[in-house]
């Protein structure tokens, strides 16, 4: 489709630019949504043109060389206006009586003349005039090589040629607002677009103003707008763009073609439909549309086809963004939730034994770890207590039941011993801050099984239908097949099902009986089909045109917004087209060691250094107990006062 340009460069004389200017002035296309850039030999004059011409340029953006503020200029600028001003006598605000780079430019030139001419001279014997002599001075060349080669600080800068030109070491960016032009920007070879040259041109006002991302300041546009143009338009007296949907047989939710009872036209409505034309009511532009069904039951392929070949300028629809087709045309952003899903039978709660449903929250290896810590601990605690503590002594199948008994009370923290050890006191809060934090778990882990297990599907891993051999399904004319060839399924235990229908019949008759184990299909359809069935079933997951970014920006807003959710009501009661139905898998519920792991290892620490505390004061203990019993030998030996080797008895 031909889109109208909107942006305009020119590049002419300042004489046939304020004609041009006059004439799109007077055809309204100095309005909103127009682009128009001049170059330099307009932007250099855009401070001395006519006002009337400069009334008919609002919002032009143009480009002149930079000549920074000096006070040369300033002198040269009041001479010049008081020259031009005595010998034209015009009016004292005519725009025209202000100098310009031509000028500055034509001021540099006449000194590099003179100063070439006056070397020129020297460099001769005989003087001659260089300017007004007709004949071929021979000092022409000399005068030549000394004006290209000369250098100097001119009015507008270094004045210098390079290969017999001017250079330009920036340019100005402008931009005609009302009676002058106001400065956007600057361009350089060096630095690129930006808002300043240096910090002598940032004042500190506009730096302010300014986010750390702008390119340029603020650009008022024809119209007085601040918003940037787009660029294009859609001709207005264009052709009607030809919009193919596709005729679907099933699943009309989303598309649905069918014949008006008052005239011989066709409706086209749906989830689809409703979903583009609130979009294409959010355009900043008007869409004119025609849409044309096109019946590709067997092949969305062949759509995409169409519209590749121009058959078609677009097409609205359940059309699956996928690689291939990207390489053919261009998408907008998806408004359903993408990829394929797999629908098969949900699984019944009696179908499955619960007599042993209480030990799945823990995986074994948390059972074991939990049974070991919880002997240790007794252990443990038996060997601090039992010295001391009178619960803890008795005979050896008492202090064996205390034990026991102690270490599987805390799960259920009924334990109503007494400690009088501070490392067993430290030992048990330990532990059962551990108990705590597993038996809250269990709790919850639990809970959630025994939920999930009435949602539970009876297929979960696609590897499985694979490996028993069983059929699957799939939609009719759905790129899926080839997805499922690609997994390696053989053909003949792939189906193909055409509608809602055919589905649910099926999935109830399963492989065994005629049917199919699980169907794959675009989730979009496998909700659509769950909103219909209910939960019997069950969900388990195993280029070039401009109109596609401003609907993918459409689709966007709308999505977000309450209008999105409107439509999805309105076509499927509920705006539940992302929900997940019933793939919760239990056994990523199940609570292993590794959740624990640093709970044990707290534990394990808490209990190592108990003990090694209770050793170190049995050990101290002991070897204060053998000092003082080697004291009390040595007093026992030595002789008694009464002289005969008899110790004396002394009352206490």
């Amino acid at each position: 489709m031909t889109m109208q340009t909107r942006v305009f460069i020119v590049h002419m004389l300042p004489a046939d630019a304020s004609r041009l200017f006059a004439r799109a002035s007077a055809t309204n296309m100095m309005t909103e949504g127009y682009v128009w850039i001049v170059t330099d030999n307009i932007g250099i004059v855009l401070d001395v043109l006519p006002q009337d011409t400069i009334d008919t340029m609002l919002g032009v953006v143009g480009f002149r060389p930079y000549v920074a503020k000096s006070v040369r200029i300033s002198g040269f600028t009041a001479r010049f206006v008081t020259r031009y001003r005595a010998k034209f006598h015009q009016d004292p605000n005519v725009r025209v009586a202000r100098p310009t780079i031509f000028q500055y430019w034509a001021y540099g030139v006449v000194w590099a003349i003179a100063s070439a001419t006056e070397k020129a001279i020297n460099l001769r014997s005989t003087p001659r005039n260089l300017v007004d002599d007709p004949e071929v001075s021979p000092a022409g060349q000399d005068l030549l090589n000394s004006i290209t080669d000369g250098e100097f600080d001119g009015l507008a800068g270094r004045f210098r040629f390079v290969d017999r030109q001017l250079p330009v070491p920036a340019y100005e960016i402008v931009n005609v607002i009302e009676e002058k032009t106001r400065r956007i920007g600057f361009w350089s070879p060096v630095s690129g677009l930006s808002p300043f040259l240096n910090s002598s041109t940032r004042p500190v006002q506009d730096r302010r103003r300014l986010r750390a991302d702008q390119v340029l300041r603020t650009v008022i546009w024809p119209g007085d707008s601040t918003t940037v143009p787009r660029g294009w338009d859609v001709p207005v007296n264009g052709k009607i763009l030809q919009i193919a949907v596709p005729v679907r047989r099933d699943f009309k939710f989303f598309v649905n073609v069918e014949a008006s009872p008052n005239s011989s036209e066709l409706v086209v409505n749906g989830y689809s439909i409703d979903v583009f034309e609130a979009a294409v009511k959010k355009l900043p532009y008007a869409l004119r549309y025609k849409y044309i069904p096109y019946d590709c039951a067997n092949s969305y392929d062949k759509l995409v086809s169409e519209v590749y070949f121009k058959t078609f300028d677009a097409a609205v629809g359940d059309v699956t963004i996928i690689a291939n087709r990207t390489r053919y045309v261009d998408f907008t952003m998806p408004y359903t939730e993408s990829g394929v899903s797999m629908l098969v039978l949900a699984r019944k709660d009696e179908d499955e034994p619960t007599m042993w449903v209480f030990l799945e929250p823990l995986t074994k290896d948390l059972w074991m770890a939990t049974v070991v810590f919880m002997v240790v601990t007794g252990l443990f605690v038996w060997m601090i207590e039992n010295p001391i503590n009178e619960e803890f002594k008795g005979s050896k199948w008492k202090q064996f039941s205390t034990s026991f008994y102690f270490a599987f009370s805390t799960w259920t923290f009924t334990h109503d011993q007494k400690f009088k050890s501070l490392q067993s006191k430290v030992i048990v809060v330990s532990w059962c801050f551990v108990m705590l934090v597993i038996v809250q778990s269990y709790t919850a882990s639990l809970s959630s099984m025994l939920t999930a297990k009435r949602l539970q599907p009876s297929v979960t891993d696609p590897r499985q239908l694979l490996h028993n051999g069983h059929y699957v399904g799939y939609q009719n004319g759905s790129f899926v097949h080839s997805m499922l060839r690609r997994l390696r399924f053989e053909e003949r235990w792939i189906k193909v099902c055409s509608t809602q229908e055919e589905y649910a019949k099926a999935l109830k008759l399963g492989s065994k009986n005629g049917g199919v184990s699980a169907i794959f299909d675009e989730t979009p359809y496998i909700n659509s089909f769950l909103l219909q069935y209910g939960k019997g079933f069950q969900k388990v997951f195993p280029k070039g045109s401009p109109l596609v970014e401003d609907l993918s920006k459409a689709m966007l807003n709308l999505i977000e917004g309450p209008e999105g959710s409107h439509i999805e009501k309105k076509w499927f009661s509920d705006p539940i087209l992302s929900l997940d139905y019933g793939s919760l898998d239990t056994d990523s519920l199940r609570l292993s060691s590794r959740n624990f792991e640093g709970l044990f290892i707290i534990n394990g620490c808490v209990l190592g250094l108990m003990i090694l505390i209770n050793l170190s004061r049995r050990a101290y203990a002991k070897f204060i107990a053998k000092r003082n019993s080697v004291s009390a030998s040595d007093d026992e030996a030595q002789p008694s006062p009464n002289g005969n080797g008899v110790p004396a008895i002394q009352s206490l």
